[in-house]
């Protein structure tokens, strides 16, 4: 099986995992106080850096968040090992957990919107990098030029989206440690090949 296919099965388990921790919060009613960002509790009990992007508040919410992080992993899965995949992803739950916790965030949130939007920063910067047909490079360009003015809407509360309900609605900050950690990703990923191509 390629690294491709492996990246994408490995996708679609994470995204059944989200969907069936949607559906035994129902079951639970302590589980998403127990594994959702708690600023107060965060480095008590660390596991709430990863668990709290893998759950969701309702049906709409987890709808477009799987969906978007799916079609992510899909459309760029082939710059990706499972490994470097899963490395990437960590970057992106613990990095954008931690980076809200130092810069004094004290909302609660669950939600993979923050590590969909810096792995998809991290796409768009890999295609950029390996792609030399300038058609192409402008199209990334414009791409991540919407991305950014879609956080400075944030910002200003100017965009604001049916998914977040019940949730903090300063959202940039969310996305933008998403992106500013997926920024990192993908620096740590590149370093990681120029390491192999010099062994």
């Amino acid at each position: 099986m390629s690294n491709k296919m492996q990246v994408i099965l490995c996708g679609a388990l994470l995204c059944l995992i989200s969907i069936w921790a949607y559906f035994y919060q129902f079951e639970s009613a302590q589980f998403l106080s127990r594994f959702d960002y708690h600023a107060e509790q965060i480095w008590q009990q660390p596991w709430r850096l990863v668990t709290a992007h893998f759950l969701h508040l309702s049906t709409l919410h987890w709808v477009g968040n799987v969906l978007a992080f799916a079609g992510v992993t899909i459309v760029f899965a082939r710059h990706f090992t499972v490994r470097t995949y899963l490395n990437a992803l960590l970057i992106l739950t613990v990095g954008s957990a931690a980076l809200l916790w130092f810069a004094g965030y004290q909302q609660r949130f669950v939600g993979l919107s923050a590590v969909v939007h810096g792995l998809l920063v991290m796409g768009i910067l890999l295609e950029y990098r390996g792609d030399d047909t300038p058609a192409h490079k402008r199209l990334l360009l414009l791409a991540l030029g919407l991305l950014l003015a879609k956080l400075a809407a944030e910002w200003l509360g100017w965009w604001t989206s049916p998914l977040t309900t019940g949730q903090d609605d300063q959202l940039w900050q969310l996305h933008g440690a998403g992106i500013i950690c997926g920024i990192l990703a993908w620096w740590l990923h590149n370093r990681r090949l120029a390491k192999l191509a010099q062994s």
